[in-house]
C-alpha cells in the first residue's frame, strides 16, 4: 500500500468517525482513560477517550530509552589521501521518540476485539553515530571508516552519520481490549501493528548546505566487490526495511 493510498485511508475513517458521532447520542466524550504501554516502540503514556459505541481514539507519546553503542574505527584524510594505522571511537545512539493519534474501531458494541488506524510522528533520524572525540586530522578533511566506506568530518573534527525514516507514520493493526475499559476501572488490552516509515536511509556529513549539511550514502553508488562492501550491502538491506512491527501490551484506565 502506498503513501497515498494511506493518507486516503486515514482521511476515510476519520470522515466515517465524526459521521458516527453525529448518529450516536450514548458513551459520547462521557469518559477520559488514561493508560500506559510497552512493547517494540517503547515506553507509551496515553490518554484515551470514547467517540460513541463503536470508536475510541487515543494519544499520547512513545519512547525508547536511548540505548547506546561504542566501537573503534580507523580514520584518515582525503586531502593527504592516506589512512591513519591509528582508530577513534564512535559512538551509536538510538533516537525512537514518538507523538502517537488512533483510532480503535470495534465492530460491535460489546467487542473487544478491534482494527487501529491513526499516525505517529517523531524524528526524522532514528539512530546518530558520530565520534566521541575530535583531532587535528580530522578537522582537516578527514573522515572515519564504517564497513569501509567514508563518512566525512566537520570543520570541528565531528564526522555526523544519521540512518533516518519519514517523521510522519501512518499505522494500521489490530488488537484487543479497550482503552477506556467499559466493565471495571482497570483493564488490559494487547496490539499487532506496522508503522508504514519508508525506507531508511543513510546520510553523512559533507557539508551540502541544500541538505543541512548532510547527503545520503546510496549504496547504488559504491561499488561491488569494493573496500566499502560490507557497508553497500548493509544500507541495501537496510533500505528495504520499509516497515515497523508493533506488538505492545497496555494497562489501562479511567480518570473519570
Amino acid at each position: 500500500m502506498v503513501m497515498r493510498e494511506i493518507a486516503i485511508l486515514l482521511l476515510s475513517l476519520g470522515l466515517l468517525s465524526f459521521i458516527g458521532v453525529k448518529a450516536q447520542d450514548k458513551n459520547l466524550f462521557n469518559h477520559v482513560g488514561w493508560g500506559v504501554s510497552l512493547g517494540t516502540d517503547g515506553i507509551g503514556l496515553e490518554a484515551a477517550l470514547p467517540v460513541g459505541n463503536y470508536v475510541q481514539a487515543r494519544t499520547g507519546f512513545s519512547f525508547m530509552p536511548k540505548f547506546s553503542y561504542s566501537s573503534d574505527v580507523k580514520y584518515g584524510t582525503q586531502s593527504l589521501g592516506n589512512m591513519s594505522d591509528k582508530k577513534i571511537n564512535i559512538k551509536g545512539t538510538l533516537n525512537m521518540q514518538d507523538w502517537k493519534f488512533l483510532f480503535d474501531l470495534y465492530p460491535s458494541q460489546s467487542s473487544t476485539f478491534h482494527f487501529t488506524a491513526g499516525f505517529y510522528l517523531g524524528q526524522k533520524a532514528l539512530v546518530t553515530a558520530k565520534n566521541t572525540e575530535s583531532n587535528s586530522l580530522l578537522s582537516n578533511g578527514g573522515y572515519i571508516l564504517i564497513g569501509g566506506q567514508p563518512f566525512g568530518a566537520d570543520q570541528l573534527g565531528i564526522a555526523n552519520v544519521e540512518v533516518r525514516t519519514n517523521s510522519f507514520k501512518p499505522y494500521l493493526g489490530v488488537g484487543f481490549g479497550r482503552a477506556v475499559p467499559r466493565k471495571s476501572k482497570v483493564g488490559v488490552s494487547c496490539d499487532f501493528g506496522v508503522q508504514f516509515w519508508g525506507k531508511p536511509k543513510i546520510y553523512g556529513w559533507n557539508e551540502d548546505l541544500l541538505n543541512y549539511g548532510f547527503r545520503e550514502i546510496r549504496y547504488q553508488d559504491i561499488e561491488a566487490g569494493s573496500d566499502a562492501e560490507d557497508a553497500r550491502d548493509a544500507i541495501k538491506t537496510l533500505n528495504s526495511i520499509g516497515v515497523y512491527p508493533v506488538i505492545s501490551v497496555r494497562l489501562n484506565g479511567i480518570i473519570f
